[in-house]
């Protein structure tokens, strides 16, 4: 593609390398083992995922979709961060022992008890359960059938003389020598004693998890079960054990997919539109924010220099007493001054002093080169304005990145279920088991413990295999998801993709907006000499002749932003191998921070190649490499003029972008403050568990949008810029192609009246061809009125 309004073809054909990121084996990997539900719903002791049809034994398995909430048998042990993991749970439809309802105790006995396919004690098919609501081996409410069970007292493991006498009149109606049926409902009352277990306390539902709500006077009877001893801790021990790297990643996702109109309404939708808003402000007030901007700099660093003089005490007395006495009045921070801190505070007032004189020099002396940058953004300004359809080409880059987000969610979604569940075991012991104290009698001192429970005994004949009870019974065992190595590299191969994407939408875009505003350029910026849809047009170039240039440039920039990640990830990984290895680990810290520095301006300074580049690209239609160098050669050959533009644009595009995300942010953190998000009981499956991360995936999406955006007016003005310095490279320092506004801002007086004059003559000339093609039209019509005969015209 040759240079807009010159002579000079390319000399290198159209690109025809491509990018594209392979992302079938991440679809085979999602749709057969990927499930979204393990975000939502927890894993029960026997391996059972909540709230679905499972089927982890190949024969259909258990349907628990009914039952959504994860209960813990045994609540008390959530208070030992050793026996949290193995905690004995089961899915069920409502948390029981709601705040406000009755629960388990010795008057109202409605117990839980395991699935009944892994009852425990042998229980299994020794019941007459009766109605269990067609839940089969699952029913779980079978405490009051327990008197029904075929087990003899013998295989009941019967211990009496390790209980206290209280209670037990309640359940046999002869204390000496019950039944097997009567003593399991009587054993039951004691935690962790099974078959059954009480519902101790209320529960509340969060995250699908029905936590115990530990009430004080419960908590002050809690002990130990070896001796009794007084058990010294809280319920804020259970919580923190929920505070695992796994647990919160689960629970961020998790977030992320309830908030999710959250992060469409503020992060998408306000983001595009305070962009559009930002945007037409710029389009009729870009001369006057500016100047506003550089004179606010100036101000802001005066004012700075006279506080730190009213700090050192120089401006308290003299021609400035009063003011100096006024200013120290209203503010508090200067009424502390020490005498021994004034000389510090002069030290610092006489730096900002000369900070300030030699940036009012610098402002001074670039004048005239702020005055180009001024005139380059109104030029921008008026590309903008005179292509319409660029305003709204935004939203085509802004769809893709959204479909990027959604795809790219989705699909993490579903990797980070896609594990296997598994038995995994832990160093837990029963040796820590925790009961509650009112359960027995006071004993002396030196008194028996409690009995232990009596090990299970075996399934008696025609009992079905219960290979999934294994696990449950076993206090040291627990089933969580494992992530293979598969499965890992897959994750990593796609947060790889998401930033390589990304960055392929954003240069895109920039070819685009380049290639549509240089048009307005090398057409001298006036409307009758550009193509009728010259952003249309640019963005048939783009795909027709740039994707490879712009895939390039994109892998470069993407490999250096996972460098950075995988390099901050090592680096939080090894915090506490440094704090313990002292000297050395202060060294491998401050050479980390080195090399993170190193890498964040190598991608600062790959961005700004870039966008030149592409730039480059759109304007003479070469490949990446040589567009880059020639941006390079105009960039250094131009440095002062570019950097006038780019400080004063980049200042007035970024205080635009900062204002849109803030913007974004505030409507996320209102609209996550609704009911819709805090209200577990009317809301459970929308209720978050914190909005924390929904508000800050919003503020970067509207982070991006912006960036989307303001990529017009950025773009637009490098463009001008840059188009401008080759203008003026081609034609020995006299630009012959740039608009009306930016030679009068150079001083180029003489060319503008020639322009002017030179426009003028052909408007007249354009004018005097109407006015003779109009004369010779009516001279034909009159020529032949005139010949056409009398006796036709009566």
């Amino acid at each position: 593609m040759g240079c807009f309004g010159r002579k000079k073809k390319s000399t290198t054909s159209p690109s025809t390398d491509e990018s594209c990121i392979n992302q079938n084996l991440l679809t085979k990997i999602k749709s057969d083992t990927g499930k979204p539900e393990r975000l939502e719903y927890a894993i029960d002791s026997y391996g059972n995922l909540c709230g679905v049809n499972n089927n982890w034994d190949g024969t259909g398995g258990p349907d628990l979709t009914s039952k959504t909430k994860l209960y813990y048998l045994n609540p008390l042990e959530l208070l030992n961060p050793a026996t949290v993991t193995t905690a004995k749970a089961i899915c069920v439809e409502e948390c029981p022992g709601v705040v406000g309802r009755k629960r388990c105790n010795f008057t109202h006995t409605a117990c839980r008890c395991p699935y009944y396919r892994t009852a425990e004690h042998g229980l299994y098919a020794t019941l007459t359960l009766g109605d269990t609501d067609n839940q089969g081996d699952y029913f779980d409410a079978y405490w009051s059938t327990l008197t029904t069970t075929t087990l003899t007292t013998a295989q009941c493991g019967i211990d009496l003389p390790g209980y206290p006498d209280k209670f037990k009149s309640a359940f046999m109606a002869d204390p000496n020598n019950p039944t097997c049926g009567e003593y399991l409902q009587f054993t039951s009352q004691y935690p962790g004693k099974g078959p059954c277990y009480p519902v101790l306390v209320a529960t509340v539902d969060h995250l699908n998890r029905c936590f115990p709500d530990f009430e004080p006077a419960l908590l002050s009877q809690v002990v130990t079960s070896s001796g009794l001893a007084v058990y010294k801790s809280n319920s804020s021990l259970f919580s923190s054990s929920f505070s695992t790297a796994g647990d919160r990643l689960q629970r961020y996702i998790a977030d992320i997919h309830k908030g999710i109109l959250i992060i469409l309404v503020s992060g998408l939708a306000a983001g595009m539109f305070l962009s559009l808003i930002w945007m037409v402000l710029l389009r009729f007030c870009a001369g006057i924010m500016a100047w506003a901007s550089v004179l606010t700099v100036n101000i802001l660093c005066a004012a700075c220099t006279m506080l730190t003089f009213l700090k050192s005490g120089i401006l308290g007395t003299g021609s400035f007493g009063a003011l100096g006495s006024r200013t120290v009045s209203q503010l508090s921070a200067l009424q502390s001054t020490d005498a021994s801190d004034r000389k510090a505070w002069l030290i610092i007032a006489y730096i900002m002093a000369a900070a300030t004189l030699l940036l009012i020099l610098f402002t001074l002396l670039m004048m005239r080169r702020i005055k180009i940058a001024v005139a380059c953004i109104k030029v921008a300004s008026q590309a903008v304005s005179t292509m319409p359809s660029l305003f709204f080409f935004p939203i085509l880059p802004f769809l893709m990145t959204v479909c990027l987000i959604v795809y790219w969610v989705v699909v993490a979604g579903y990797l980070y279920s896609a594990g296997t569940i598994v038995a995994k075991t832990t160093a837990g012991s029963a040796a820590t088991a925790l009961t509650i104290s009112g359960l027995y009698d006071t004993p002396p001192s030196g008194a028996s413990p409690p009995p232990p429970s009596p090990p299970p005994p075996p399934p008696p004949a025609g009992a079905a295999p219960l290979s999934d009870a294994s696990c449950a019974n076993n206090p040291s065992c627990y089933y969580d998801t494992d992530w293979d190595k598969q499965l890992q590299y897959l994750f990593i191969y796609h947060f790889f993709g998401l930033l390589w994407t990304n960055q392929f939408i954003v240069g895109f875009g920039y070819v685009v907006i380049a290639g549509a505003v240089a048009h307005f350029y090398w057409s001298r910026g006036e409307k009758s000499k550009m193509p009728r849809f010259p952003v249309a047009l640019a963005l048939k170039r783009a795909i027709l002749f740039h994707l490879g240039s712009v895939a390039i440039g994109s892998f470069v920039v993407a490999i250096i932003q996972f460098i950075r990640f995988v390099l901050a990830y090592l680096e939080k990984k090894s915090k506490m191998a440094q704090a313990k290895a002292g000297v050395a680990g202060a060294f491998v810290k401050y050479l980390m921070c080195c090399v993170n520095c190193f890498m964040w301006y190598l991608e600062k300074v790959m961005k700004f190649i870039n966008k030149n580049a592409y730039i480059m690209v759109a304007v003479h239609g070469s490949g990446y490499c040589t567009s880059a160098f020639h941006a390079a050669k105009l960039i250094l050959n131009n440095i002062l003029r570019i950097a006038a533009v780019n400080t004063v644009g980049d200042a007035l595009l970024w205080v635009g972008k900062i204002s849109v995300t803030a913007g974004c942010g505030i409507i996320a953190f209102l609209m996550s403050d609704l009911a819709y998000y805090t209200d577990s009981t009317k809301y459970p499956a929308t209720c978050l568990s914190s909005p924390l991360l929904p508000i800050l995936v919003s503020l970067l999406v509207g982070y991006t949008v912006a960036q989307c955006f303001f990529n017009v007016y950025e773009m637009a003005i490098d463009t001008i810029m840059l188009s401008f310095c080759e203008d003026c490279e081609s034609h020995n320092g006299t630009p012959q192609y740039a608009p009306l506004l930016l030679l009068g801002a150079i001083g180029k007086q003489v060319l503008v009246k020639e322009r002017k004059k030179s426009k003028k003559e052909e408007e007249a000339q354009v004018i005097r061809n109407k006015e003779v093609n109009r004369n010779k039209e009516l001279y034909s019509l009159k020529a032949s009125s005139a010949s056409v005969p009398n006796v036709v015209r009566s």
